[in-house]
């Protein structure tokens, strides 16, 4: 197998030598863990317990971190007008999100008072 073979196997062969078996409630052995297939940043592994055979599962472990989400997949939806307009802004944070939510809240009952009059040719 590749090159997650060395460190990140070894990493979760020590985790399941951690565990013990359901059956005969001896701790999983390194002869018990198989390395079954290996994928970029995952390990498909089967355990079994060495002692009495029985077999626990297939796990399938995570070596590395999760992909970053793909931000350019929002950005197709933007108009030309708005990618130009917004390309350049920060990211919008929770912390900015929740500050919106007060802003909206504290504007109360009487909140259209603060929108900008439109058409004023019909008397407003």
């Amino acid at each position: 197998m590749g090159k997650f073979y060395g460190g990140s196997f070894q990493a979760i062969q020590e985790y399941f030598q951690q565990k013990f078996c359901r059956f005969c409630s001896h701790p999983f052995t390194s002869d018990g863990i198989e390395l079954l297939r290996e994928e970029p940043g995952i390990l498909v592994v089967r355990v079994g317990c060495s002692v009495c055979g029985r077999p626990l599962g297939v796990a399938i472990v995570g070596t590395g971190p999760a992909p970053a989400p793909d931000r350019t997949k929002a950005a197709l939806d933007w108009t030309k007008r708005d990618r130009e307009r917004l390309s350049g802004k920060p990211t919008i944070t929770y912390d900015d999100v929740l500050d919106a939510h007060q802003f909206f809240d504290g504007l109360g009952a009487d909140w259209a008072k603060h929108l900008p009059r439109q058409g004023r040719a019909s008397g407003h």
